[in-house]
C-alpha cells in the first residue's frame, strides 16, 4: 500500500524484498514471516501490478548477527530485549537505507503506522494517524539525518482506510493475515527457541523473595520476563493458597536468581536507561520535561514522567519495567527519542 500510494502520486518507485535469516531450512516447514515464499510473492505480484521494478536482497546474514544474536546475547544476560526496535535501526533503516542511497533513490518508503513532518526547526516523527497501530515506539533510534531521506506513505490513514484501499485496488495485502509475532520464531512462544539456541545457558536455580529468602525453584533465567506470573514453582512449606500471586521482578543472573514478589513490590517508580538516541534539537532538550511522556513497551500507556540525565521518574509507580526493553520519550504527538532501560 505503500507503494501504491506514491505510485500515484506520481513518485518513480522500485521495491525491495529483504531476505533474513530463518531458524529452519523451507523444507523444514517453517520460514520467517518478514520474508516466506508467501509474502515474497505477494510483493513480487504487487511490484508487477504497480509496473514497477522489483528486487530481492539476501539480508540472511547481516540479520543473524545484528538480531539475532542480540536476541540471544540479551536473555542469557537476564535481559529483555525487543528484536523489532534493533531490527528497524541496523537493518531496514541501517543496511537498506545506506543501500538503497547508495543506488541513487532520493527516499527509502515504508509501510510503518508513523508520519514524518517538516518545519523550520527541522524533521519530526510523529505518532501514527491510527493510535492502536501507531509504530513510533520502534523507531526512536532513528537519527535526524536520516529523516529527511524516509517516506511513511499510510501514517497518514487509519488501518480500516489502509484496508479499504487494498481491497479497491486489489492488492495482495488485502487477503493477508497481520502478524505481530517475532519473525523469525517458529512458535508464538520464544522459550522454545530459546531452548534449541542456548540450551547450555538454561540452568534451573533458585526462586527468592525480595528479602533474599529461597522460596522456590525456577527452570532457567532466560525463560522468564519481569512480570511473569507462572513457570516457577513454589514451597511447599508456603501457603500460597493464602498469599496474592508471585510475579517476577527481577533476575540475578550471577546467582542464577529469580526473584519474585507481589503487591507494591512489582512496581517501580524510577528507574535507568541507557544509550539514549535524541531525534530532536538541543533547544527542544530543554523543555521536555514540561510535559513529558514515557512509553516502556509498545502499544503501553503514556506515561508522565521527568527525566534527569539518564534517570526516568515516573509521577506514578508502574509494573512491568523491564531491563533490555526501551524508554520512548513524547511531547504530545512527536518522538523525542529514548533508551534502554538498564534497571
Amino acid at each position: 500500500m505503500a507503494a501504491a500510494l506514491l505510485v500515484k502520486q506520481g513518485y518513480q518507485c522500485t521495491g525491495f524484498h529483504l531476505h533474513f535469516w530463518s531458524e529452519f531450512p523451507k523444507d523444514k516447514g517453517f520460514e520467517n514471516k518478514c520474508c516466506s515464499t508467501e509474502s515474497l510473492e505477494a510483493a513480487r505480484k504487487t511490484a508487477y501490478l504497480l509496473k514497477i521494478p522489483f528486487y530481492h536482497l539476501d539480508f540472511s546474514k547481516i540479520f543473524k548477527k545484528q538480531v539475532v544474536d542480540y536476541f540471544l546475547q540479551s536473555y542469557q544476560e537476564g535481559l529483555t530485549p525487543n528484536p523489532c526496535i534493533v531490527c528497524n535501526q541496523k537493518i531496514k533503516f541501517g543496511e537498506l537505507l545506506k543501500h538503497v542511497r547508495k543506488l541513487g533513490f532520493d527516499y527509502l518508503a515504508t509501510g510503518h503506522y508513523v508520519q514524518v513532518k517538516e518545519d523550520q526547526k527541522g524533521f519530526h516523527l510523529l505518532r501514527g494517524k491510527d493510535r492502536l497501530k501507531d509504530q513510533s515506539y520502534f523507531l526512536y533510534r532513528l537519527k535526524q539525518n536520516q529523516l529527511p531521506y524516509l517516506l511513511f506513505p499510510i501514517g497518514d490513514y487509519q488501518k480500516k482506510e489502509v484496508f479499504k484501499m487494498a481491497q479497491k485496488w486489489q492488492l495482495p495485502s488485502a487477503h493477508r493475515p497481520e502478524s505481530q509475532e517475532i519473525c523469525f520464531l517458529a512458535e508464538s512462544d520464544y522459550r522454545p527457541f530459546l531452548k534449541r539456541q542456548i540450551k547450555n545457558k538454561i540452568i534451573p536455580g533458585e526462586v527468592i523473595d525480595i528479602k533474599g529468602q529461597v522460596i522456590g525453584c525456577h527452570q532457567g533465567l532466560p525463560l522468564y520476563t519481569i512480570g511473569q506470573r507462572h513457570g516457577f514453582s513454589l514451597s511447599s512449606k508456603l501457603q500460597t493458597s493464602l498469599l496474592p500471586p508471585y510475579y517476577v521482578i527481577g533476575k540475578d543472573v550471577g546467582q542464577n536468581r529469580l526473584m519474585v514478589g507481589f503487591g507494591r513490590e512489582t512496581e517501580k517508580k524510577k528507574f535507568q536507561i541507557k544509550d539514549l538516541n535524541w531525534l530532536v534539537s538541543d533547544y527542544q532538550k530543554q523543555l521536555i520535561n514540561l510535559d513529558l511522556r514515557v512509553r516502556i513497551r509498545h502499544q503501553g500507556e503514556l506515561l508522565k514522567c521527568q527525566l534527569k540525565e539518564s534517570k526516568v521518574i515516573l509521577k506514578e509507580a508502574e509494573r512491568g519495567v523491564a531491563s533490555g526493553q526501551s524508554a520512548v520519550f513524547y511531547l504530545k504527538e512527536e518522538v523525542l527519542g529514548g533508551g534502554f532501560i538498564t534497571d
